[in-house]
């Protein structure tokens, strides 16, 4: 018998099997990587649409007290960043009566630094009312609302457990304003907005 031969046959099938699963191997990984970025992918289209969602939602709140709040001039949502670790505060919702100037520009990732007295109030009171630009201690904060053009500016804290999310702004020029029924509708309307707010990303 021609052992050689043999032993020439069984090690081509040993090799034809070993490729086999090797191969079968391979494709079982590939099918594998290529479930995992099909499901992240429907992932990241399921939270943008629930994130472009809450946009909407957040944005149609904001029109509502814009239009609801005799005098208002703007309402924003100034928001710090990031969240875990602030550093910095943003605008990325804001609403505008016809002809006001947006804060957004002003303020877009102003270090926290720059303000610490302000945002120091914002993070720690449920309720704020600066009645006019001299009752704002922060100087520079005194400075933006001169550029935007407001007296008065009114607050409601958002927060998530122990997390500062941020704050709803009212802008004013109005001498007359009902405080505690503003106070009522600002809190409504944190209710709502709190929880569906987005996170800035840096």
């Amino acid at each position: 018998m021609d052992w050689s031969g043999v032993i020439g046959v069984i090690m081509g099938t040993i090799s034809t099997i070993v490729c086999a699963w090797f191969g079968y191997n391979q494709y079982a990984k590939n099918k594998e990587i290529d479930h995992k970025i099909a499901r992240r992918e429907q992932e990241d289209k399921e939270q943008r649409k629930r994130e472009k969602v809450a946009s909407q939602n957040i944005y149609r709140e904001l029109w509502s007290l814009l239009y609801s709040i005799e005098g208002a001039l703007r309402v924003y949502i100034i928001q710090p960043h990031p969240l875990d670790r602030a550093k910095f505060i943003s605008v990325q919702f804001e609403v505008l009566s016809e002809g006001m100037i947006s804060i957004i520009p002003l303020v877009n990732k102003m270090p926290i630094g720059n303000l610490p007295g302000f945002v120091a109030e914002l993070s720690e009171h449920d309720f704020l009312a600066w009645r006019s630009q001299s009752a704002v201690r922060d100087g520079r904060a005194r400075s933006v609302m001169h550029q935007i053009g407001t007296d008065k500016m009114y607050a409601v804290r958002m927060v998530d457990g122990e997390i500062w999310k941020g704050n709803i702004v009212v802008d004013m020029n109005n001498e007359d304003v009902n405080e505690e029924a503003l106070k009522e509708r600002l809190m409504e309307a944190k209710t709502i907005v709190q929880y569906m707010l987005p996170e800035i990303e840096d």
